[in-house]
């Protein structure tokens, strides 16, 4: 064996463990850093601050407990058999929506055009639109109107979601008893307008159960706008999603923080171990 060959057999010589350990402390300080930074900031979110249902300015600490308050009030009551916070469901929302836009829209297009004297054999022109602008803003306005006072009279309910007579406020009562003129007037509006055009087409006998049908449509139409607005949720429910849909990001931020700092410290820990030095060195 020549010297050469001898020479190439010798094992590589291994750098001190100080070398090794001084390469490498400047990556386990940067990921140490940026584990300390992330920790600030995972604290840091939660003394952020919102803005409350009714305008009250808190942390997102704050917020998260009256969330949680407000949770295990609502399930409390629950348990105990009211349904005060029941939601309705989508298919109830979806039937009302189409009630408004299939039923008491064409019906109101067809009652503008008749005051209005659209010809429909030739309806291009000014009446029609007319008619049609008229239709929009009342239907939509008598629907708005609607759902916004069964919107508001969900404070008054029970917890077997009715309204109690008596036990109602005077603003209350009178929000109610606007709810029934308007919805009444409607349904005579129809009735006469439906009874007159069957009379002067020659139809007196007819007349009157379609005028009593038409009405009756517009009065269910418009009740059901009222009661699906009434019956959708509770005060509470409204402001445990106001706070839920304000906390989420802040969590969602603090999640991403702790989950970046979790992997960063899995790092350093990895690299710290590995750089120890063994008793060969």
């Amino acid at each position: 064996m020549t010297s050469t060959d001898q020479t190439r057999n010798l094992p590589t010589p291994r750098p001190p463990a100080e070398r090794r350990i001084g390469s490498t402390t400047a990556a386990q300080d940067r990921l140490l850093a940026r584990i300390h930074e992330l920790g600030y900031h995972t604290a840091r979110v939660l003394d952020e601050h919102v803005v409350g249902p009714h305008g009250q300015n808190l942390t997102v600490a704050e917020a998260q407990a009256k969330a949680d308050l407000i949770d295990d009030l609502i399930e409390l009551e629950q348990v105990r058999g009211s349904l005060r916070h029941r939601r309705v469901n989508r298919l109830t929302r979806v039937l009302t929506l189409l009630a408004v836009t299939i039923v008491d829209l064409p019906i109101m297009l067809w009652l503008a055009s008749s005051v209005f004297n659209v010809d429909w054999s030739d309806p291009w022109g000014l009446p029609l639109a007319i008619s049609v602008v008229i239709s929009i803003l009342a239907t939509g306005g008598a629907a708005t109107a609607l759902h916004h006072l069964g919107h508001n009279m969900r404070q008054h309910k029970n917890h077997r979601r009715q309204l109690i007579w008596r036990d109602l406020s005077t603003g209350a009562k009178l929000s109610l008893v606007t709810v029934g003129l308007l919805v009444a007037l409607m349904g005579v509006v129809m009735f006469v307008r439906v009874y007159t055009e069957g009379v002067l087409s020659g139809l007196s006998d007819l007349a009157v159960l379609l005028a009593v049908l038409v009405a009756l449509v517009m009065v269910v139409s418009a009740t059901l706008v009222f009661w699906t607005a009434f019956r959708d949720g509770s005060l509470e429910q409204d402001d445990l999603r106001h706070y839920s849909e304000t906390v989420r990001p802040y969590l969602q931020a603090k999640r991403r923080y702790e989950d970046e700092a979790h992997e960063l410290r899995c790092q350093y820990d990895l690299l710290r171990g590995r750089n120890a030095p063994t008793p060969a060195d």
